[in-house]
């Protein structure tokens, strides 16, 4: 079975790698002159945005040397409160911006739902 920090680690370097693939894709075609498209710059908003939950778990183990289920705990409960507590922009946007919103808010959702179950079980395996 795998552990949860394996399990951590594992989804950090793998959405690091998305995003990396990502972000590649929308410079090429910027490089080339094309017009980025909106699935280029969603990919790269929403793995870079994913990837900054994976890897605030990881810091809060690496850094401040909290035991893998706490951080997990902690980032989910950060997480939590970034989707329900929030407040939305006090002024009008572009659609750019709305749209930045809810893909940081769909990377939140996404981290909370892979680690739901992950969190309660394993919370001590190190």
């Amino acid at each position: 079975m795998e552990t949860l920090e394996s399990f951590v680690r594992r989804n950090a370097h793998t959405t690091r790698g998305q995003y990396d693939t990502a972000a590649t894709e929308l410079i090429r075609q910027l490089d080339q002159l094309h017009r980025p498209t909106s699935d280029r710059l969603h990919d790269a908003a929403y793995f870079q945005a994913l990837h900054v939950w994976w890897d605030m778990v990881l810091m809060q183990v690496d850094k401040y040397d909290l035991d893998i289920g706490q951080a997990v705990r902690q980032v989910r409960a950060w997480a939590t409160r970034y989707l329900t507590c929030v407040p939305g922009p006090t002024k009008p946007g572009t659609l750019f911006d709305h749209a930045l919103a809810h893909t940081g808010r769909a990377a939140a959702r996404r981290f909370l739902a892979a680690t739901g179950d992950k969190h309660d079980g394993a919370a001590t395996q190190r």
